[in-house]
């Protein structure tokens, strides 16, 4: 370490090292994050309705990470898009509780037994190259990030460790040992809620507990008030957001107030006999392993009951405003699961859009013959009881939480896959609505239309109620949002094909009335706008799929 350090206060020299510490914690997730979620999201897949898969995926992924609040920030993400099902969500949170004590068991190993000081600097001067040559070479940014992060976190530790090393013969240990195990798992609460980091607090332990500050139990005691003190993030993190981020902060919140009560009033005063039953002499790794010790007994305790509990769970917070608009709240941090988010809301407008079609045609959701979900989600969207002028104000309240949404993302670092896909989703949406009003607009005159004396106005009728229920039956059944450019063009010709035919018959079969002097005046004009509005609002759901549309016949 330079001399100059050594000049300055031991707080002072304790504070350098917290906040290189917590900075170099903060370049690792930058780095991590760079680098992409897919391998997260693999991850996610492969975490099943089990208790114990979710919950190993959560151990895993934090192990690996090194950041428990970074697998609480894609948690939050992916659940909040509906990506990940709460009962996951709240496995893997519950998993990363354990994974995240993997860090004192790596504190305690290298900041402590070994000395690798040295090995700090050229850690971070390699880090930085490979960052300032990223823009050359492709791939170094998160790698270099990672490795600055890394370099930041064992200089800061190596900082702190030093500065509370003379604290003993500075301080009156024997003032402090009248106090409590409850002060400091108060303090550990405390420090964790300021720090936004129970590894930090943890390191904080350690060394003070390597330099005769503190006894085992006291550091115990804090480490415990520091699990639950750092519940503070994602309660902090759930304000104002997506109701799905305050069932898991409360999920998480109420998981480490059992786990920690039962650590404090049970464990701690049998940690001596505890200690030896695993034969551990050496107070750091009695520490460490205490930590792993009451976090895995909880978990064990817990995961038979977390199906009910996530439930339970699920009923908190919900309100008609959460579920009719899931995008407000949501985070843009984490591009990938916002851009899920968007597919499942544009899922909802395509199905508004049919359904505001069908009730005008009078149509019911088993006539479009569809199979499988997509006729279940056909039905249920069919099922809520809005009016038609309700359902298209529905999805007119949805495109514009879509294009606020989209603005908050694109302040995001993209990449130039994501702004394609983004871009696609918003042209999506605006084609959805433009569609929707066309047909919304003709409803009256359908009504008129139904029930007309003249039986070849019904016929009319009848025939647009036909392509209607044919051209949804397939449409439907195209993959939308971020899918769309899967459709082929043979798909796309075909549809608009028949949409021009459609709207030949249905002028033909307008004109054949005017030339038999069946209707004339008004009644023409209304039929021939129908027609136009159709064969519009038809092209219109088609127009965000990227292919150049021939002009309108």
């Amino acid at each position: 370490m330079p001399d100059t350090l050594h000049s300055l206060t031991t707080p002072v020299m304790l504070v350098i090292g917290l906040v290189l510490f917590l900075y170099g914690m903060h370049q690792l997730e930058s780095g991590v994050r760079s680098l992409g979620y897919n391998t997260f999201q693999r991850w996610l897949s492969s975490s099943t309705a089990s208790p114990t898969g979710s919950v190993l995926v959560g151990v895993t992924v934090t192990g690996i990470l090194q950041s428990s609040s970074m697998v609480s920030l894609l948690v939050l993400a992916f659940a909040s898009a509906s990506a990940l099902p709460l009962y996951n969500a709240i496995g893997v949170l519950f998993g990363a509780n354990l994974g995240t004590t993997v860090t004192g068991w790596m504190v305690a190993t290298i900041g402590f037994k070994l000395s690798l000081s040295l090995l700090a600097l050229p850690m971070m001067a390699l880090g930085a190259l490979m960052q300032l040559l990223s823009s050359r070479l492709r791939g170094l940014l998160g790698v270099g990030t990672i490795l600055f992060g890394l370099g930041l976190i064992i200089f800061g530790l190596d900082i702190m460790k030093e500065a509370v090393a003379d604290l003993p013969a500075k301080l009156n240990i024997e003032s402090l040992q009248g106090y409590g195990p409850g002060l400091y798992f108060l303090t550990g609460a405390a420090m964790a809620a300021v720090i936004q980091s129970s590894s930090a607090t943890m390191m904080i332990a350690l060394a003070a507990l390597h330099a005769g500050m503190l006894d085992l139990s006291a550091a115990a005691a804090l480490v415990i008030g520091a699990d639950l003190g750092t519940t503070s993030t994602t309660a902090l993190g759930s304000i104002g957001g997506h109701y799905v981020k305050r069932q898991l902060a409360l999920a998480h919140f109420l998981f480490n107030v059992l786990v920690d009560l039962a650590a404090f009033f049970v464990l701690l005063p049998l940690l001596p006999r505890l200690m030896g039953l695993l034969s551990l002499e050496d107070p750091l790794y009695s520490l460490v392993a205490f930590h792993s010790l009451f976090n895995l007994f909880g978990l064990l305790l817990l995961l038979p009951f977390l199906k009910p509990f996530s439930n339970w769970i699920g009923q908190r917070f919900l309100s008609g405003a959460d579920v009719d608009r899931p995008l407000v709240g949501q985070p843009t941090n984490v591009p990938d699961a916002a851009m899920v988010a968007i597919d499942r809301v544009l899922g909802d407008i395509r199905l508004n859009s049919a359904v505001l079609s069908m009730h005008a045609f009078h149509l019911q959701p088993q006539q479009l013959q569809l199979t499988g979900a997509l006729q279940d989600k056909l039905s249920d969207c069919f099922d809520r009881r809005l009016n038609p002028e309700q359902r298209y104000l529905r999805i007119k309240q949805q495109e514009s939480d879509l294009l606020a949404f989209s603005f908050d993302l694109q302040v995001q670092e993209l990449n130039a896959k994501q702004v394609s896909v983004l871009a696609s989703q918003m042209r999506e949406s605006r084609a959805l609505v433009y569609g929707s009003k066309s047909l919304n607009d003709i409803r009256q005159d359908l009504v008129s239309m139904r029930h007309s004396d003249h039986p070849e106005v019904v016929d009319l009728y009848r025939l647009h109620r036909s392509f209607i229920k044919a051209f949804y039956r397939r449409y439907l059944q195209l993959p939308g949002g971020s899918a769309s450019k899967a459709v082929d063009r043979d798909t796309l010709d075909q549809l608009l094909g028949d949409i021009e035919s459609h709207y030949q018959s249905a002028n033909t079969a307008v004109h054949a009335m005017a030339s038999n002097d069946v209707v004339g005046g008004s009644e023409l004009s209304t039929m021939l706008n129908v027609n136009r509005e159709i064969h519009h609002g038809l092209r219109n759901l088609l127009l965000h799929y990227g292919f150049e549309l021939p002009a309108p016949a």
